[in-house]
């Protein structure tokens, strides 16, 4: 049988899969661990937080002088602190987030949940916590 192994304890083939020895019940190996839903909600929570980020600034930045004109104040937004970095930090939740799909570069996939969390303060905790618990997941 290509790929088999044996038990340690009677010796009978066993497979790459097998934890336990049918014929004696002696441990063989661990289990391989499959994939939980940890990184992808973590993925999907830091794509949520970056989108909102990302669309609030520019609703504020495109919108907040119409609107506020019409409440009868003046809004004035300074693109250069305020907006850029806050669609910085949502494009690299984005980002983080389709990593953490993916389950490829554990880092970039945590500085996307970490970004997620001035968009999405909750949003950005459970992902923090999600790619951390998923860390064995990740390529």
């Amino acid at each position: 049988m290509a790929g088999s192994s044996f038990c340690p304890g009677c010796g009978a083939p066993t497979t790459p899969l097998t934890e336990i020895c049918m014929r004696c019940g002696v441990r063989v190996a661990k289990a391989i661990k499959g994939e939980t839903w940890k990184p992808t909600t973590a993925g999907i929570l830091s794509i949520i937080a970056g989108a909102i980020s990302v669309i609030f600034c520019i609703v504020v930045v495109v919108l907040g002088s119409t609107i506020g004109a019409f409440f009868g104040f003046e809004v004035v937004w300074e693109w250069s602190t305020f907006a850029i970095p806050s669609i910085i930090l949502g494009i690299i939740a984005i980002v983080g987030g389709i990593y953490a799909l993916r389950r490829r570069i554990w880092g970039l996939a945590l500085a996307g949940a970490i970004c997620a969390l001035p968009a999405g303060f909750i949003l950005g905790i459970l992902a923090i916590i999600f790619v951390s618990l998923g860390k064995g997941e990740f390529k």
